[in-house]
């Protein structure tokens, strides 16, 4: 049986959707044993050019398309977050409850976030297996891409990368499944541009590791071929591979 996939995408950028579309590719191809069940996305059309990009390559892909606007939910609540912890507790953990009842309907084998903008909270990660595309080394920086490259510029690193890792409720912080490294060189849109490059074929990889049954998580733990991965399987070799074809 083909692996069933929910996709999780806010749908900002560019990079957004050529995730989308070469993971679409190696299904429709063959290449990957799997069937993406719907998308999730927390913006719905006419708020930016750029989700509505991603949502119109969702459409035409022809799966199941589901949104709810985390901008125009309970946008009071939202902003009495901003300064208040509880209160942004209280509003992620009511939007994560009305996102799953959107899900009820399907029935899925693993999540993906591909670029995902809202951190997940407690239930949502109970409920389902969800794995996060991450551009930064295991333990590396948190945040977005634009934070991360700035702190790996920052801290005068040699090298970065990109990881999948386990969603838990630790920000960029659970356990690492795959990830590939490369060297730092040149200014922020060159260290971008070679890690927007190889994260196409770490999330490929990674997803056909688990269509094949290699890949497997159980009770929030990651195993590859019935043994526990401790530091994630590092993949840069199969990445640099896949970008000399």
């Amino acid at each position: 049986m083909p692996l069933r996939l929910g996709w999780f995408s806010t749908g900002r950028d560019q990079a957004a959707i050529d995730l989308w579309r070469v993971v679409v590719k190696a299904i429709s191809e063959g290449a990957l044993d799997a069937e993406i069940v719907f998308c999730f996305s927390n913006r719905e059309s006419e708020e930016s050019p750029d989700s509505d990009a991603f949502l119109a390559a969702v459409r035409a892909a022809g799966v199941p398309l589901l949104t709810l606007s985390s901008a125009s939910f309970q946008p009071e609540s939202r902003a009495t977050g901003e300064t208040d912890p509880k209160a942004l507790a209280d509003w992620r953990l009511a939007y994560d409850r009305a996102v799953m009842e959107r899900l009820n309907d399907f029935q899925i084998d693993l999540i993906v976030l591909a670029g995902y903008m809202l951190i997940v909270g407690p239930e949502l990660c109970a409920r389902y297996n969800m794995i996060n595309l991450h551009p930064a080394l295991p333990g590396g920086p948190t945040g977005t891409w634009q934070q991360v490259i700035r702190e790996v510029i920052k801290s005068g690193v040699r090298s970065t990368g990109a990881m999948v890792h386990l969603v838990t409720p630790a920000l960029d912080r659970g356990p690492a499944i795959g990830y590939f490294s490369f060297p730092v060189e040149g200014d922020f849109d060159d260290i971008r541009a070679a890690g927007a490059a190889r994260e196409l074929p770490l999330i490929l990889t990674t997803l056909r590791e688990f269509a094949d049954g290699h890949l497997m998580i159980r009770n929030g733990r990651v195993f590859a071929d019935g043994v526990e991965l401790s530091h994630g399987c590092d993949l840069t070799n199969q990445v640099e591979e896949w970008l000399t074809r």
